[in-house]
């Protein structure tokens, strides 16, 4: 009977290899997808180990180093029963490159589980190619005084940023800014502006207690101290609210549509990116009121108003962790369209998208903002629906 070759290898190191293999070959059933998907995302070495097995160019390196490694007897042996008939150039037929780097996969994972265990995963003996990295997004933004003045927050010092106009604001840690409350403010209608870059994030505590946090390429606009009978902030973009309840003094949002958002104290989110397909009011606690020209609609914690061409309609909330995810950290993508994903890829790292398939899967994933690029269109490949080509600053989107 003949020795399998592999029987050396632990159980787990050839099931492993038969996944990824698998995977190469578009070969796997949904059940196996899913836990290919669980050993990726075990520890950082797995994903390292993925990557390395996966790309293509690392593949054809590795086909033609084994070539390389063939002795000259062999090839003598082997060419004179007419098994190398070779032409001017190279290629591989598809099925037999699928094979070969099957058998790769096998070798790859078979090395790296033997020799490398106990060397924290370490995967820097497999062919590797270089790769444009995109940084993921982070806490940046620029903050507008009322004279004008432009303070970059990324490099501004922890302390008390004072104003013209008398109002007093902290930068209390990294990504964050507080107001002081019931600041002596000389004018009234001063406006500050806190914008987020692409690729930016920022946190501020509004001089009532208002809690905002604000998305990639976001702004919002407000007195340093709320005068009248109305708090009232303008914003583009998208943030979430935790606001302080006042009753005697209604919370208002406006957004660029000139769609407003009344509260009195509640937990939302606003989508306003021009570029989305809608806009959205997301409520997850308390009561708002959203209106425009044509229409009024009062919501309840898990439902949301959809504005798209001046038309207002309710729906409810299926997944309220998909659109607050961002404020934690979190990429969440239930039942997402590719369009939908790339939109957030797009702002959060700072890319431009262009498609090359008309993706029509949706996508299930929970993934950390702070992953480098690689990972998160790694993690993304693993349905088999879609793949990724990075050059320079542009994704592109493949079948």
């Amino acid at each position: 009977m003949k020795e399998n070759p592999y029987s050396g290898m632990d159980e787990q190191a050839y099931r492993v290899a038969y996944l990824i293999a698998g995977f190469i070959r578009h070969t796997l059933t949904e059940k196996e997808h899913d836990e290919l998907d669980n050993w990726v995302n075990e520890s950082d070495h797995n994903m390292q180990l993925f990557e390395d097995l996966t790309d293509e160019k690392n593949l054809v390196a590795n086909l033609e180093w084994m070539d390389k490694v063939q002795t000259e007897q062999s090839y003598q042996v082997m060419q004179g029963k007419g098994a190398f008939k070779i032409p001017p150039k190279k290629f591989y037929n598809k099925k037999i490159w699928l094979a070969a780097a099957s058998v790769i996969v096998l070798l790859g994972v078979f090395f790296v589980y033997r020799y490398t265990s106990s060397k924290q995963g370490s995967v820097e003996n497999i062919v590797t190619t270089d790769t444009t990295l995109f940084k993921p997004g982070g806490n940046r933004a620029t903050l507008t005084l009322a004279d004008g003045k432009v303070i970059d927050l990324t490099y501004a010092k922890t302390g008390v940023i004072e104003d013209a106009s008398g109002s007093l604001v902290n930068k209390t840690a990294d990504g964050e800014l507080v107001y002081v409350k019931d600041s002596s403010v000389t004018n009234a209608s001063a406006l500050h502006t806190l914008s987020t870059p692409v690729g930016g994030q920022y946190q501020v505590t509004l001089p009532d207690g208002t809690k905002v946090w604000l998305n990639a390429a976001s702004t919002i606009k407000y007195q340093p101290a709320f005068s009248g009978n109305e708090r009232k902030v303008i914003i583009t973009g998208e943030a979430y609210f935790e606001v302080a309840k006042n009753e005697r003094k209604l919370f208002r949002v406006l957004m660029a549509d000139s769609t407003a958002v009344v509260v009195t104290g509640t937990h939302f989110n606003i989508n306003a990116y021009q570029n989305e397909k809608e806009q959205q009011v997301t409520l997850l606690e308390g009561s708002v009121t959203v209106s425009n020209v044509t229409k009024v609609v009062k919501l309840e914690p898990g439902t949301q108003a959809l504005i798209k061409n001046k038309a207002i309609t309710k729906d409810e909330v299926l997944d309220a962790e998909e659109i607050t995810g961002w404020k934690n950290g979190l990429f969440v993508f239930h039942d997402a369209t590719i369009e939908s994903i790339m939109l957030q890829i797009e702002r959060w790292y700072d890319a431009k998208i262009i498609y090359k398939a008309n993706i029509k899967q949706l996508f299930n994933a929970t993934i950390l903002r702070k992953e480098p690029l690689a990972k998160v269109l790694k993690l993304l490949e693993l349905n088999g629906y879609v793949h990724f080509k990075t050059e320079k600053n542009i994704i592109y989107v493949l079948p």
